[in-house]
């Protein structure tokens, strides 16, 4: 199947990721997740659910936040943009970038295991990233 990162939102069943296997946080494919979606949403087993998450996380962590803070232009250049511009950037002239415009980014695919009408368990099957507990996850259409 083609995983496309970029795939805009599609409208169908969606949910959280609440919790992992042994408590885990960060994690990656072969490992266990629970969802807050189930049968009552429509959800079956052998069903795939993308995982997502959008750049305003990467704002609050110290290590990905620094991708925003580092000069992406020369120091010649006559209007530098400004990310996330806060009061004390209001008089600069360069083009002003919301981290909220972006588009949010498909980190992984998740086939379910067993489902309950309200939770569903599945297993990682791939991961461009690390998979993180409060994903976000909706049902992949290519899986219909």
């Amino acid at each position: 199947m083609h995983f496309d990162r970029f795939l805009p939102p599609t409208g169908k069943v969606s949910g959280r990721i609440v919790m992992a296997k042994d408590f885990d946080s960060e994690l990656g494919t072969g490992m266990k997740v629970y969802m807050n979606i189930g049968s009552s949403q429509g959800l079956k087993v052998g069903d795939y659910v993308r995982a997502v998450r959008n750049y305003e996380h990467d704002l609050k962590d110290p290590v990905d936040s620094l991708s925003f803070k580092a000069s992406a232009t020369e120091d010649t250049q006559k209007r530098p943009a400004v990310i996330e511009p806060t009061m004390l950037d209001r008089y600069a002239t360069g083009p002003r970038v919301s981290v909220a415009a972006l588009p949010r980014r498909a980190v992984g695919e998740i086939v379910i295991l067993s489902v309950t009408p309200t939770t569903s368990t599945g297993m990682i099957v791939y991961a461009l990233e690390d998979v993180h507990s409060g994903d976000r996850v909706e049902l992949d259409e290519q899986s219909q």
